[in-house]
């Protein structure tokens, strides 16, 4: 049995203008102690997804449909006490705006041992103990304990959340953005960091991030996500080698590589879909240079196209012309002027 399988997964939010779709029948599995990357531009879902793993949706949002299950047992159907021992002990998140989540008059020691004791029968020396542990860990001393947030740098700040999320040894860590703020070179440091503490306790990742070099590195499974569909999973290497989905192939040029130092990128353009609206046909039709009429009407579904690689494509059997035609400028350029002649924003 895998550690987590998310099976047909929908969720809604309610607002003053309707319902919005922002987790469509979702559908994966992870296994223990694998890292899955989870891609994808702003607004895709993919942040929703993994809140509703923790159930820590906004109050205007709900589980629609589908069942998560971890270990088991469908944290769906789990009440509040279920849930709230679930979390930090099984499943840990450090979320993308984990450096404003430290309480500005409290130790970040206090506040450590305090979630530690929260969500186990540690006594206080016990989970002072732990959180003395976790520091040395993850590359802080253990006086630093004593400091409040704003005696501690950005970098500081990040590493002490995430020795928070890893204080209890979680089977199942969810790292969204985690390292946004912060500059490239301590970025690189705590993400090699978490990977380091995540090979050593044996847990299981979901990486979460618009970077999709970032997961290249980190994550041997990736899912490409879009308006709150699944475009594309696969393994990492073999997504890099060779991405399937038109927008798979867009996100990848509009990155660079190592590889080819100097070449011009490339990005998509336009914006994706208002979920607001009744989704009519693949999601990715508006800004997709290959599009049909069949695209325009008819939506396509997630199915294998390699032996453990998946896409959401109407033509597989054209993946290699439009391997070769996304590397083109002038490709994405038409889809710009289109864009434009249709009345929308070709940015």
């Amino acid at each position: 049995m895998s550690l987590l399988e998310v099976n047909n997964l929908s969720i809604d939010y309610i607002t003053g203008e309707g319902t919005l779709r922002a987790v469509d029948d979702v559908s994966f599995s992870l296994e223990q102690g694998e890292s899955l990357g989870l891609v994808g531009e702003s607004g895709c879902g993919k942040t929703t997804l993994a809140k509703s793993m923790m159930r820590l949706l906004p109050d205007n949002g709900f589980i629609k449909a589908g069942e998560i299950i971890f270990k088991g047992d469908d944290i769906v159907k789990k009440d509040k006490e279920g849930i709230r021992k679930l979390r930090l002990r099984d499943i840990a998140m450090i979320s993308q705006s984990a450096m404003n989540s430290l309480n500005p008059v409290h130790t970040v020691g206090d506040q450590l041992v305090e979630g530690i004791r929260a969500h186990s029968n540690a006594t206080k020396a016990e989970a002072r103990k732990r959180a003395e542990e976790v520091f040395e860990i993850i590359g802080l001393e253990a006086k630093r304990l004593n400091s409040y947030p704003h005696q501690m740098s950005g970098g500081m700040k990040q590493r002490a959340i995430i020795a928070m999320a890893l204080s209890l040894n979680p089977s199942l860590i969810i790292a969204d953005e985690p390292t946004t703020a912060l500059d490239v070179v301590v970025q690189d440091k705590i993400l090699k960091k978490i990977t380091e503490i995540q090979e050593h306790i044996k847990s299981s990742m979901i990486f979460i991030t618009h970077d999709i070099s970032v997961v290249s590195e980190l994550c041997e499974s990736i899912i490409v996500m879009y308006a709150g569909r699944v475009m594309e999973k696969a393994k990492t290497e073999v997504f890099f080698k060779t991405p399937f989905h038109p927008y798979s192939l867009g996100l990848k040029n509009a990155f660079p590589s190592i590889l080819d130092i100097g070449e011009e990128l490339i990005s998509i353009p336009g914006a994706p879909p208002n979920l607001m609206e009744e989704q009519v046909g693949c999601r990715f039709k508006a800004r997709c240079p290959y599009r049909t009429e069949r695209c325009q009407k008819d939506e396509p579904q997630l199915k294998q196209v390699e032996e453990g690689h998946f896409m959401a494509c109407h033509y597989p059997e054209r993946i290699g012309e439009f391997t070769e035609k996304a590397s083109k400028r002038e490709t994405w350029e038409a889809v710009r002027e289109r864009l434009i002649d249709e009345g929308g924003d070709g940015i």
